[in-house]
């Protein structure tokens, strides 16, 4: 087992396997993890900021379309080979991801509020990923999704699908 520091799992992640806690085996469901820096977007409807503590990362829901689970989402992570494996703190599942290939340049994230809505950008290479209070999204740039978020920035402030947000936290040099 190979340690697992955050900065490398800059990219889009693909989960291949799921062992829930009776043994059960997922490995058909397409689930997506866009990571950054420190922000994320997953397809199952949540983002917000990884922290890693040893071998222990938690992936904080600043935005969740779910309803708030039992236990934080944290999850001990090594390397087996090219698959990254996590392996549940709070609660007993296996979940193995695998990175796509592709550039991971340019990489940021923002981080926004429009009146009590928040909302998260992120780009990694030729992916991005958009969360909001109603919906999230993992695409490609340049493709239907990336040209209706029809993204403009200006200073602290973004908009994004017509919405004016301001800018909270900002990670990374943004270029659209």
């Amino acid at each position: 087992m190979t340690a697992v520091v955050r900065q490398d799992c800059t990219g889009l992640w693909r989960r291949t396997l799921l062992i829930e806690a009776d043994g059960s085996r997922d490995t058909g469901t397409d689930v997506l993890w866009l990571q950054g820096d420190t922000a994320y977007v997953d397809s199952r409807g949540f983002a917000g900021v990884l922290t890693q503590r040893d071998s222990v990362f938690e992936w904080h829901r600043d935005i969740d379309l779910q309803p708030p689970g039992e236990f934080p989402d944290v999850g001990s992570v090594h390397w087996d080979g090219d698959t990254l494996v996590e392996k549940g703190v709070h609660a007993d599942y296996v979940e193995h991801w695998v990175r796509d290939s592709g550039p991971v340049e340019p990489c940021w994230a923002l981080a926004l509020t429009s009146g009590t809505d928040r909302g998260l950008l992120v780009r990694v290479g030729d992916r991005f990923g958009w969360a909001c209070t109603d919906h999230v999204v993992i695409g490609a740039v340049g493709d239907s999704g990336w040209s209706a978020l029809d993204i403009g920035v200006s200073g602290p402030h973004c908009r994004v699908n017509g919405v004016r947000w301001d800018v909270q936290r900002s990670e990374g040099e943004v270029k659209l």
